[in-house]
């Protein structure tokens, strides 16, 4: 489950506190930022505030056109660590134009921080009973990535673009 009283870790270090609030199970819509699970993709125009979309493992990009032009913010969840999914997913989103924010969610912590940073993510939500303190030390984990000597020179991950 999303839990948005958590802090949020942004992939240049600074913490802020979460804005946006979710649908309530009587589907009444709160003001200010919103994110909205697939399902209630249809409120996205009644939204005063910003606007975010939760993407879970059940919500590939692959199989749904998402409104990505109309959203702030993605938020993608990895339900576990040993699913790596949502690294393709924001690969994906970003590939398909979405230039809005990026936000890990779920099983998130230190040691996968700096990949997820490479995959395009912008902001981090880290599970539950982990330090954001020591956990962001782990943005930095890697300053020269070993993919650089591959076939592809300076190849942009978030793009599929090559760059020179």
């Amino acid at each position: 489950m999303l839990n948005l009283d958590f802090p949020v870790l942004q992939k240049d270090g600074l913490v802020t506190k979460n804005t946006y609030q979710i649908v309530d199970e009587e589907g009444v819509l709160p003001q200010g930022d919103v994110v909205l699970t697939t399902a209630q993709l249809e409120l996205l125009a009644q939204i005063s505030g910003k606007k975010a979309l939760l993407i879970t493992v059940d919500d590939t990009p692959e199989d749904h056109v998402f409104p990505l032009t109309d959203l702030d913010s993605i938020f993608i969840e990895f339900a576990g660590f040993n699913d790596g999914r949502g690294y393709s997913f924001a690969a994906l989103l970003r590939r398909q134009g979405f230039k809005g924010e990026l936000r890990a969610v779920g099983d998130i912590f230190k040691d996968v921080l700096n990949y997820l940073k490479r995959s395009g993510f912008d902001s981090f939500v880290l599970k539950e009973g982990k330090s954001i303190d020591e956990a962001k030390s782990g943005l930095n984990d890697f300053t020269k990535p070993y993919q650089i000597s591959t076939a592809v020179p300076n190849a942009n991950y978030q793009t599929g673009q090559i760059t020179h």
